[in-house]
């Protein structure tokens, strides 16, 4: 059940969201009309136009984002920051190898949420780091990004 959420939970959204990302990010985040689903008193989900765009790890206090949240946080970050680039004539399925990164965010941690970008920053997809940033271009066949979602190339 979607509600609104109160002055000190939209706090804790900010405060946790300035910690995964940066303060900017987080601000952008807050400036929305965002909504929140609470399981067992507590933050778990967040919304914006009825849709889930993350989702509160209760394990790390951590955000899993979507390819809503990706572009807010494209939208309050310049490039490279939490962008993974990759070639774009790839079919790309569960994940993504070190063999297709272009570029990535050489701040990016094994864990950390990415968006998966193309030529001039468009949002090709969401998902977890598998391996620091500064390493991803050098993995060859393995695997550096775990795919969560992906934009739908058909529209």
């Amino acid at each position: 059940m979607m509600v609104e959420p109160s002055k000190n939970q939209l706090k804790a959204v900010k405060v946790l969201l300035s910690y995964q990302f940066d303060e900017r990010v987080a601000k952008s985040f807050i400036a929305r009309p965002l909504m929140i689903g609470v399981r067992n008193g507590k933050i778990r989900y967040i919304y914006l136009e009825g849709k889930r765009i993350m989702t509160l790890r209760p394990t790390d206090f951590c955000f899993t984002i979507s390819i809503g949240a990706g572009k807010i946080i494209l939208g309050s970050s310049e490039p490279p920051k939490y962008r993974v680039e990759v070639r774009e004539d790839v079919e790309y399925r569960g994940d993504v190898m070190g063999i297709d990164v272009v570029s990535s965010d050489p701040t990016i941690r094994p864990g950390d949420e990415v968006v998966i970008v193309g030529k001039g920053d468009r949002i090709l997809g969401v998902g977890k780091a598998k391996v620091p940033g500064f390493m991803m271009n050098s993995m060859g066949p393995g695997e550096v990004v775990r795919i969560r979602e992906k934009v739908d190339r058909n529209g």
